[in-house]
């Protein structure tokens, strides 16, 4: 009976690991840089937006664009449905916008906003789930110019 409990506990911390890498965006759909970004700075780079927040971020100024994919559907549960999270103190804002497709998106119609997580509802966009987030860049303050995306989290 003890050995069965330690197997549990090596194979369960694996699903649950899996599970919660599942709640973050997995895959970059789309990218349009800013037009004056240089390909080889680090902030350039949008797979830093992947996965859960870890301080490496992708700047995302006045003519730029992220397409993320979620592995599972965000699905529209009671409260946020999904979390935005930007770390920079320069006051940069984004469009975000959801979809089921990847084709036709919803975009809210308050922008997110720089240095704190933005928490947002599915309901406000009509949808009853959703595998896509897209930012978009609305300004270029900042030493890496624009919204810093850290990650995107499905918070259900």
């Amino acid at each position: 009976m003890r050995r069965l409990g330690i197997v549990f506990a090596l194979f369960g911390s694996g699903c649950l690991a899996g599970e919660v890498q599942d709640r973050f965006a997995s895959v970059v759909d789309a990218y349009t840089p800013p037009p004056f970004a240089d390909g080889s700075q680090p902030y350039a780079d949008p797979d830093r937006a992947l996965g859960p927040p870890d301080g490496r971020t992708v700047a995302l100024a006045r003519g730029s664009t992220l397409v993320l994919r979620f592995f599972r559907d965000i699905p529209n549960g009671r409260g946020p449905d999904l979390r935005v999270v930007e770390i920079g103190p320069d006051r940069a804002r984004a469009w975000i916008a959801v979809s089921e497709d990847g084709s036709s998106f919803a975009e809210y119609p308050t922008p997110a906003e720089a240095g704190v997580s933005t928490e947002l509802e599915l309901d406000e966009a009509g949808l009853s789930s959703a595998s896509f987030v897209r930012i978009r860049g609305i300004d270029d303050l900042g030493l890496d110019p624009g919204f810093d995306l850290d990650s995107a989290e499905a918070l259900h």
